[in-house]
């Protein structure tokens, strides 16, 4: 039988982001940003299981962000987002998966269509991400000046 498991990468420091807390457990509409990803994965029918990797220090976080949703039981990040989600792909060899979403923890607004149409298209293509066109003007810089505008019709944004 076809499984689908999710993979929510949420390992990472947000040194980006700027502060002590990495963005994932930051309040959104009262709740964690994560709790707001993980929740969009547990509450969708075409899901059979969503597994977080998350960085060992998190796990107090986590726990409250995932209290309550019917998840496996998260795995330990890597040293960079690439090792993360191969630990994660190790970690899901016995459920015998047959589609693997990943996703960010920190991009909460992933809804259920959008989830649908990526399933979807997996039972047509080896791999699929959502993406949008790119909307905004884009200018190539040379030593600080504007040297070109950039053709957009070909670029995308991914939603991952």
């Amino acid at each position: 039988m076809a499984k689908t498991v999710v993979l929510v990468v949420a390992a990472g420091r947000g040194r980006r982001f700027g502060g002590d807390l990495p963005k994932q457990y930051h309040d959104l509409a009262g709740r964690m940003v994560l709790r707001h990803t993980l929740a969009a994965f547990a509450c969708n029918p075409e899901i059979d299981f969503v597994r977080a990797v998350i960085h060992p220090d998190d796990r107090q976080l986590y726990d409250m962000a995932a209290a309550g949703l019917n998840l496996l039981e998260p795995v330990s990040g890597g040293a960079s987002r690439q090792d993360s989600v191969r630990l994660g792909l190790e970690s899901l060899r016995e459920l015998g998966a047959t589609k693997v979403l990943i996703h960010d923890g920190a991009r909460p607004f992933i809804d259920s269509g959008t989830i649908g149409r990526v399933i979807a298209a997996l039972e047509r293509h080896p791999g699929a991400l959502p993406a949008v066109p790119v909307a905004d003007t884009l200018k190539r810089g040379l030593d600080g000046f504007v040297a070109d505008t950039v053709d957009r019709s070909a670029l995308f944004r991914a939603q991952t």
